[in-house]
């Protein structure tokens, strides 16, 4: 599987510090404050100082009465005085900025860390509290994608992770690095995943089609993870081909096999390879996996001594895919080959020259990337989604990444989650052209024609007005200079009518509609894009 190396991210515990954080800590990033009254400000908010606070702050204003704005621009890496007070488990001192001052209790760091985040670390329960009563979101996501959440189910925070349930956390909270469920398992916080299930965590709810927590608990080789989710009602059977006993198979989990088989895994069910779990097992010369799996599987047609040496010996008579020559040129030679391939249209080609140079260098995402263009040329949405999906987690501010997102989303048919996806990638690069072309190209599927067309000119007008469209004013043909006002964007989409689905700004009653910029030439859909 591709996903436990984007997983398997530390949650390293805080270590408490006497003085003002420094890169040691985790409160706070390096100090890189303008001056000596700043470092003293947040030197205060670390002690909970709340009158020596005041006063430096009442300086740095200087008079001028905006005490918030002065408090604001000191910041340390982005973390600033709120985040330094939350923590230290200073209550007092957030109370004091949140209330009194309005410091907005949900800015982020430079990191994307919330006070909430800092709170938590500190495992100031009482801080936690106020800061969540206070408006504090706990599912905000972070640079790597990990929610406040995620970082106390990682850890192994209960008392953090009971306090934000109790007060309404959503337990099934999701982001590009999975649920809840997935980042205490990766972190093997066997106590975090009780008290998960305990409050009806989805057992079952995937990164992407196969990651689920259970294929997580295996890679993580967690025993007693395994055992709570299948209580919990975790699907054993998983979805081929990466499936839990192809997995247990491949990372050799012998004492494994019995709860998964008892909670009804297939041991018939094959790998991506075509390879049975008991092929698997023989291929890494482990006899008694292949002794536990023997009796379980059906009878291998090809195999003609059907038993647990007839077996380990036809694995051993099997060319290995190792001693392919292809395998000795490298990562950067596959990778070169399959771009040759690309650009040749032999895609499947293409896939397995990725795939060889993925086994040698999985962490490249630029060979994932190219590997789910190659899927979303062939048609295969759930393929091609994986592999983008890998791309997010690993590199969430990449725009590529959440272009092959979108488009493979496009592929399955889901529309909303395509646009989310093209937004966010907007988002981080606004002058993108394929992913403004692949927002075009959403309007124009036959299947959105369909939807509510209300719904679809509201959801262009929120594009342009949060920024994330660049919208040209055009000329449109429904209206004049003499008639500068529509009545709503309804009636512009009704009187244009539905050909091309183009969308622009009308030029004099600035209302959206589909067809006024018809001088926009029609663009590519996704896929288009080279490796």
């Amino acid at each position: 599987s591709i996903f436990p190396l984007a997983l398997a991210l530390p949650f390293p515990p805080p270590q408490p510090s006497k003085t003002l954080p420094t890169s040691a800590s985790p409160a706070m990033a390096p100090p890189h404050t303008s001056g000596p009254q700043q470092r003293r400000l947040l030197q205060a908010a670390a002690d909970g100082d709340l009158r020596l606070f005041k006063s430096i702050a009442s300086a740095l204003d200087g008079g001028k009465g905006r005490v918030k704005e002065a408090v604001e621009a000191v910041r340390n890496c982005g973390a600033g005085a709120l985040h330094t007070a939350a923590g230290r488990g200073r209550t007092p001192m957030c109370a004091y900025l949140v209330e009194e001052l309005g410091v907005d209790v949900n800015a982020a760091d430079d990191k994307g860390a919330t006070p909430l985040t800092y709170a938590l670390r500190w495992r100031a329960v009482d801080t936690v509290r106020y800061l969540f009563d206070h408006g504090a979101d706990a599912e905000k996501p972070g640079e790597q994608g990990f929610t406040p959440l995620h970082v106390a189910a990682g850890a192994g925070l209960c008392e953090m992770i009971e306090v934000l349930l109790s007060k309404g956390a959503d337990v099934n909270c999701f982001s590009y690095r999975g649920t809840l469920l997935h980042s205490a398992i990766i972190g093997k916080q066997v106590a975090a995943v009780k008290l998960l299930l305990d409050h009806h965590a989805d057992c079952n709810k995937p990164v992407s089609l196969h990651y689920t927590p259970l294929i997580a608990a295996l890679h993580a080789r967690s025993l007693k993870c395994v055992k709570l989710l299948i209580e919990a009602g975790a699907d054993a059977k998983g979805v081929p081909p990466l499936t839990p006993l192809v997995v247990a198979a491949n990372d050799g989990l012998t004492d494994f096999y019995e709860p998964l088989l008892r909670a009804g895994a297939d041991p018939d069910v094959r790998d991506d390879g075509g390879q049975l779990p008991i092929e698997i097992a023989a291929r890494n010369n482990r006899r008694k996996d292949v002794e536990i799996l023997f009796p379980v599987t059906s009878h291998i047609p090809y195999v003609r001594d059907w038993s647990v040496d007839g077996i380990l010996a036809y694995v051993k008579s099997v060319p290995k895919e190792e001693d392919d020559p292809l395998y000795k040129m490298g990562p950067a030679y596959l990778k070169l080959e399959g771009t040759k391939a690309y650009k040749r249209k032999d895609y499947v080609s293409a896939i397995n020259f990725y795939s060889m140079a993925i086994k040698l260098n999985p962490g490249d995402v630029t060979l994932h990337s190219n590997k789910s263009l190659c899927w979303i040329n062939l048609g295969e949405g759930d393929k091609a989604l994986e592999d983008a999906e890998f791309c997010r987690m690993i590199r969430p501010d990449w725009p590529k990444a959440c272009y092959r997102q979108g488009a493979a989303q496009m592929l399955l048919k889901n529309y909303e989650k395509a646009c989310e996806a093209f937004q966010d990638g907007l988002k981080l690069d606004p002058t993108n052209v394929e992913i403004e072309n692949a927002l075009r190209v959403r309007f124009r599927e036959p299947e959105v024609r369909q939807c509510d067309m209300k719904q679809a000119s509201m959801d262009v007008l929120l594009l342009a007005y949060s920024g994330v469209v660049a919208v040209r004013p055009v000329k449109c043909p429904t209206h004049s200079a003499q008639d500068p006002i529509c009545g709503s964007v309804d009636e512009c989409v009704q009187e244009c009518g539905d050909e091309g689905y183009h969308f622009g700004m009308c030029s004099h009653c600035k209302c959206f509609c589909f067809n006024c910029s018809s001088s926009l030439d029609a663009k590519p859909a996704p896929g288009a894009l080279s490796p």
